[in-house]
């Protein structure tokens, strides 16, 4: 029985190309966002994501701010009650004085509406905490899966690399190969160490991220891929054509980032109105009742504040320099926020055009090309050196697809988190034409 033929069947099977590697660079397929799996997993995705240690401090923070916006609602003084007794002679004098502050230029409204603008800021920098950890922890997700793929192709390389080994040397024993074949072997084998160290770091790095974000999410290994499929389907939606500055802007104002700006400028308003009502005095009205020796005394008191050592015109001044400053703050925001959309946008289709070709081009994962080069190397005409540059290549390739598609994914997340979509990733029972192209409705209009 020859043995050549054999082995080279063995190692044109071993050097199969895994299903995972042109799985993960697929088009996506259709799936319905509001079945039973994905509901589960958004379902879990929010439940471990309000426990994060940022989303409980944004949330705090929203409590806090309600408490002091309830707070503003009430009365600014609150009245004074002052006794007096005193003995003149065989007399005892004695007076009681109830005194209330008037807030003759209501500060009361100005205060509220201002504790009001920053409850609603802090409602948008939780809405803008919940969305960047759901897209952290996405993130995450992906480049998790990217690892984990990357460390299993370098292990199969391996595996592939040792049965390429093994042929080499009984081909040899044949006389059929030189000896220099199975020193290139060797190499090639060797060179492989260094990638599949590098691979496996970045996987225990990738899981630990993973870990921080998402504790439990070894007890729950399927909603990753429904998460993954999801986000893959959203991307699959958008148009292509390029926004235009209308759009850019109506997604831009929607934005909690930019929101939030808006708001902040809009409390900071109300602080210079209450800085430039501090400038204007306010009286302070007493009543009082009591006993001057033989006689009942009753008197009407009113006493107003001088502003002659400190007139707080500085502070007025300062908190209208502040006012500018929210309101420059805001528009930059706005801005930046516009180019972010546009920038992460663009990316997306970019991205997606080139997984597209890639998958044009590899259309069956490598299956075709790894067989061919076994097929060119059993029969002779392919050298074993040139071989091995070729399977080197084609593994770059798989490489490749694979950092590709997690690009895109990475990409595909950016603009969810700039429009807003990301949204429908941590809230369950959301239909899936909302969940897909919520983002689009926007655009379109």
């Amino acid at each position: 029985m020859n043995i050549i033929p054999v082995m080279a069947f063995f190692i044109a099977s071993t050097l199969t190309i895994p299903a995972y590697a042109s799985d993960s660079i697929n088009p996506p397929k259709a799936v319905n966002s509001s079945s039973p799996d994905n509901d589960a997993a958004r379902l879990w995705l929010q439940s471990s994501i309000m426990q994060t240690p940022q989303v409980k401090a944004a949330s705090a923070q929203k409590n806090s701010r309600a408490l002091w916006s309830q707070a503003a609602t009430q009365p600014l003084y609150n009245p004074e009650l002052q006794t007096r007794l005193e003995q003149e002679g065989s007399n005892n004098n004695y007076a009681l004085e109830i005194s209330q502050k008037i807030d003759w230029w209501n500060q009361r409204a100005a205060r509220s509406q201002q504790q009001q603008f920053l409850q609603q800021q802090a409602e948008q920098q939780y809405q803008q905490s919940l969305q960047q950890t759901t897209a952290d922890a996405l993130a995450a997700i992906v480049r998790y899966q990217s690892a984990q793929q990357r460390d299993q192709l370098m292990q199969r390389l391996q595996q592939q690399r040792q049965t390429l080994t093994q042929l080499i040397q009984q081909r040899r024993r044949l006389g059929d190969l030189s000896a220099l074949d199975a020193e290139l072997a060797l190499l090639a084998q060797s060179s492989l160490l260094a990638d599949i160290a590098a691979s496996q770091a970045e996987l225990s790095a990738a899981a630990a991220q993973l870990s921080s974000l998402l504790p439990d999410w070894q007890q729950q290994p399927q909603y990753l891929s429904a998460l993954i499929q999801q986000l893959d389907n959203s991307a699959q939606q958008l148009p292509a054509q390029p926004l235009n500055n209308a759009q850019l802007k109506q997604l831009a104002l929607s934005h909690p980032q930019s929101e939030s700006a808006r708001l902040f400028w809009l409390a900071e308003q109300q602080r210079a109105q209450l800085s430039r009502d501090s400038l204007r005095a306010e009286p302070t009205i007493g009543i009082s009742a009591g006993r001057s020796g033989e006689e009942d005394v009753l008197g009407l008191a009113l006493s107003l504040p001088l502003n002659v050592r400190s007139s707080y015109r500085q502070a007025a001044a300062a908190a209208d320099g502040e006012t500018l400053q929210a309101e420059a703050e805001f528009y930059a925001s706005l801005q930046q926020q516009q180019q972010q959309l546009r920038a992460s946008y663009s990316r997306v289709l970019a991205y997606r055009r080139q997984v597209e070709q890639w998958h044009a081009l590899m259309s069956d994962g490598g299956q075709r090309s790894a067989q061919l080069l076994q097929q060119q190397w059993t029969n002779g005409d392919l050298s074993t050196s040139a071989y091995i540059q070729a399977s080197a290549q084609w593994a770059a390739s798989l490489q490749a697809g694979i950092e590709l598609t997690g690009d895109y994914r990475q990409a595909q997340i950016q603009w969810l988190s700039d429009s807003q979509t990301i949204r429908s990733f941590s809230a369950a029972n959301t239909n899936s034409q909302n969940a897909a192209t919520g983002s689009n409705s926007r655009i379109s209009e």
